[in-house]
């Protein structure tokens, strides 16, 4: 069976390594359907990240949580996103896995949270000469299995995946099965430290992180639920806090957002967006007051 991966980079090798002086966009998908022909959605919202002239597009999730489990659905929209002209790196997303049942409806999240990590991870397609590296944790042997996160650069900033669930980060409250939550809390924590560690090692200016979920400023919780997010919004602030990067974590929510252009709100260095459902154009520029702005969202 063929390497595949599910944070993938889909003609990657478009993205040059060079620097750049002028400030360039880069488009986001997120949690793209279009219920009455969500291919054309797709197709639609690529078609428009491609002629805002986006340096690259990170889609995430590749389906609702009303769609069923299959492999055939996923290889699908995969074979969809290669069609695209740009760069398309997966970012992976609670609705692709943690809603998941079997045929007996017993809950599957995990048999297919594993099957997308073997199928869809480590996989990269190029397009024209110039290769691009897009790097995984995997590299680092005690987390082999977190094909997910993964990095890469443009101009002189390091953009991220993180995989951070938009439904409490998948914390649940039943003793005993926390384990994937526990687990993926401490790569994540692991992750974002070997960013920094990167970042300021290689002198970038900025650090973008894409994830499903919205751990900023605090998510809201019913009753006593635990906070599924503490320990990622902690890190992320005492690391903004502590050096000179600028950092923005790019989110999705658990809930229906209104489809406007959404403003990114910054705390000193600290920035969060909370992205709409569809297609959203950022603009980054280190030589700006404020290096990231969001600057259309189309319908």
């Amino acid at each position: 069976m063929r390497h595949l991966v599910v944070w993938l980079a889909i003609g990657i090798s478009a993205l040059p390594n060079l620097c750049h002086a002028e400030a360039f966009r880069f488009g986001v998908l997120m949690h793209m359907s279009d219920e009455r022909n969500e291919d054309h959605g797709w197709r639609m919202a690529i078609e428009h990240a491609q002629m805002t002239e986006a340096a690259f597009i990170v889609v995430n999730g590749l389906k609702r949580s009303g769609d069923r489990c299959s492999e055939t659905l996923y290889q699908q929209r995969m074979d969809l996103l290669k069609q695209a002209t740009v760069p398309v790196i997966l970012s992976m997303a609670a609705t692709d896995w943690a809603y998941c049942r079997d045929r007996q409806n017993r809950t599957a999240g995990l048999v297919w949270l594993n099957l997308l990590r073997e199928k869809f991870a480590g996989n990269t397609s190029t397009q024209n000469n110039a290769a691009f590296t897009l790097k995984h944790q995997t590299a680092v042997p005690a987390y082999r299995s977190y094909t997910e996160n993964t990095r890469w650069v443009y101009d002189r900033i390091l953009f991220a995946t993180l995989h951070v669930a938009a439904n409490n980060n998948q914390y649940i409250e039943a003793a005993g099965r926390n384990s994937e939550f526990e687990d993926r809390q401490v790569a994540n924590r692991e992750w974002i430290r070997r960013l920094a560690e990167v970042a300021i090692r290689e002198h970038r200016g900025a650090i973008v992180i894409f994830c499903d979920g919205d751990p900023l400023p605090a998510p809201w919780l019913r009753g006593q639920e635990k906070d599924g997010y503490k320990v990622i919004r902690k890190q992320l602030r005492k690391l903004a806090e502590k050096s000179a990067l600028w950092i923005l974590l790019v989110q999705g929510s658990s809930v229906d957002i209104p489809k406007t252009t959404p403003d990114i709100v910054w705390a000193n260095r600290l920035g969060y967006v909370t992205l709409p459902t569809g297609v959203s154009i950022l603009t980054a520029d280190l030589n700006a007051t404020q290096p990231f702005a969001v600057i259309t969202e189309a319908p």
